[in-house]
C-alpha cells in the first residue's frame, strides 16, 4: 500500500474521528484511575488532545514520518506544563498517552488491518515507538519546568506570608486564615518563632542556607514556614517543635532567640522581642542563657532573656511581663518561699549567709535554689542567668 492508500484509511477514520476519540478516551478512563475524576472542561480538554495527536499521527504516517515534528513536540511540552499546573502527576499523564496510543493502533487495525500490507504496519509501528518516547520525554519535560517554577513561587509566596506576619501586615485572624488557605499550607496557630543568627565566619544568610537550618530541625509538627530577614533566619514552628530548634542550633555555629508562642496575630511582637535580644545580647549571655520556658540550651536566649533585654534597652515590655517571663511559677502562692529564698541569696551574696538569714539549714536553701532552676530555667550560680533573675526579683512587688 502506499502513501495514497494511507491517506485515504486515515481520510475515512477521520469521517468518524468523534467516535474514535471517545474509544481512546473511555479505555484512558478505565486504565487510569487519576482520569476517572476529571469532569466538564477537563474531560473536553483531553478529548481535543486525543482528537489532535490521532490526526496529527495519521498525517505522518500517510506522509511517510517516522516521528513527530519540533512543532508537535513543543506542543506536547506545553501539554505537560499545563498539566503540572492543574496538578495531575506526570506519571499519570504519561501512562494515559501510553494507554491512548495502544487503543488507537488497535483501532486502526480493526477498521483497516486487511487492506493493510507488511510495510504499512511496519511504518506505523516505527512512527507510534518513536512517537511515544518523544510524547513521554516532551511531557515530562515540561512537567518538570513548570513544577520547578510552581515550587518556586510556592515558597516565595510562603516567604512573603511569613514576612507579613513579621512585620504585623497581617493582623486579622481571618485574613490570615484565608491567606494559608490560599497558598495550600496550615501554619500552626499559636506558634513559635525561632530568630537565628550564623556565628564567626560561616557566611552570609541566604533563602539555601535558611531551608538546609529549616531541615535540620526535623519538625514533627509539619512543614514550617521560613524566611530571612536583617541576616538572620526565620521559622515559624508549632511550639512542640521548639526543642527540636533547640538541638538543631546547639551546635556551636548558630546562635538564636525562641520567644514564647503567640497567636499568628501576634507573631510581630514575638519577632520584636527575638530581633532585638540578638541585637542587644551580650556574647556571654549565650554561653549561659536558660530556655525561659521556651528555649534550649547555650546559644539560645528564651523569653525571659529577651523581656530583660527589651526593658534594659527600651524595648516593647513592660515590667510585669518581665517579672511573669522570668519568675513565672515564684510568683504564685506555693513558690514564694522559693522567691523568698532568691531574693535572700542575692541580698547576702552567699548561700551559708542567706541561710542564717532565713533561719533554715544551708542544704535547705541549695535545694531551694536547684528548684528555682528547674522551674524558671535559669541557674542563680551562672552570670547571665543570676543577672536576668536579679533584674525580675529587682522589680518583682
Amino acid at each position: 500500500m502506499g502513501r495514497e492508500r494511507r491517506a485515504a484509511v486515515g481520510a475515512e477514520l477521520m469521517r468518524d474521528r468523534a467516535a474514535l476519540v471517545e474509544r481512546i478516551v473511555a479505555e484512558v478512563h478505565a486504565e487510569v484511575p487519576a482520569y476517572r475524576a476529571l469532569h466538564g472542561s477537563q474531560l473536553a480538554e483531553v478529548r481535543a488532545i486525543t482528537a489532535w495527536l490521532v490526526t496529527r499521527s495519521l498525517e505522518l504516517w500517510a506522509a511517510g514520518a517516522k516521528r513527530l515534528t519540533a512543532e508537535d513536540v513543543e506542543r506536547l511540552r506545553g501539554i505537560g506544563r499545563s498539566r503540572a499546573a492543574d496538578g495531575r502527576s506526570i506519571g499519570a499523564v504519561v501512562r494515559a498517552h501510553r494507554v491512548g496510543s495502544v487503543a488507537a493502533v488497535r483501532a486502526v487495525a480493526e477498521y483497516a488491518g486487511d487492506r493493510l500490507d507488511t510495510t504499512d504496519v511496519f511504518a506505523m509501528s516505527e512512527l507510534w515507538m518513536t512517537s511515544i518516547d518523544q510524547i513521554s520525554e516532551s511531557l515530562a519535560a515540561g512537567h518538570a519546568e513548570t513544577a520547578r517554577r510552581m515550587d518556586a513561587d510556592l515558597e516565595r509566596a510562603r516567604r512573603a506570608f511569613l514576612d507579613d506576619l513579621l512585620i504585623g501586615r497581617q493582623a486579622s485572624r481571618g485574613a490570615i486564615r484565608d491567606r494559608a488557605r490560599t497558598l495550600g499550607i496550615a501554619p500552626p496557630d499559636p506558634g513559635v518563632l525561632v530568630v537565628a543568627e550564623p556565628v564567626g565566619d560561616e557566611g552570609p544568610v541566604t533563602a539555601s542556607s535558611a531551608l538546609e537550618l529549616a531541615a535540620r530541625v526535623e519538625p514533627a509538627g509539619g512543614e514550617p514556614l521560613v524566611t530571612t530577614r536583617s541576616g538572620r533566619v526565620v521559622l515559624l514552628l508549632a511550639p512542640d517543635d521548639a526543642d527540636r530548634a533547640a538541638r538543631a542550633l546547639d551546635g556551636g555555629t548558630w546562635r538564636g532567640c525562641v520567644p514564647a508562642a503567640r497567636p499568628l496575630a501576634d507573631v510581630s511582637a514575638a519577632y520584636r522581642l527575638a530581633d532585638g535580644a540578638l541585637e542587644t545580647a551580650p556574647p556571654h549571655a549565650f554561653g549561659s542563657a536558660g530556655s525561659g520556658g521556651s528555649g534550649g540550651p547555650g546559644g539560645l536566649l528564651g523569653e525571659a532573656d529577651a523581656c530583660v533585654l527589651a526593658l534594659l534597652n527600651g524595648g516593647p515590655v513592660t515590667p510585669d511581663a518581665v517579672r511573669r517571663a522570668v519568675l513565672g511559677p515564684l510568683l504564685t502562692e506555693s513558690g514564694a518561699h522559693l522567691l523568698e529564698t532568691l531574693r535572700a541569696y542575692f541580698r547576702e551574696g552567699a548561700a551559708t549567709v542567706a541561710a542564717d538569714a532565713l533561719h533554715v539549714h544551708a542544704q535547705t536553701l541549695r535545694y531551694r535554689l536547684r528548684r528555682v532552676r528547674e522551674l524558671t530555667g535559669h541557674d542563680p550560680h551562672r552570670p547571665w542567668s543570676r543577672f536576668v533573675l536579679e533584674t525580675a526579683c529587682a522589680i518583682a512587688p
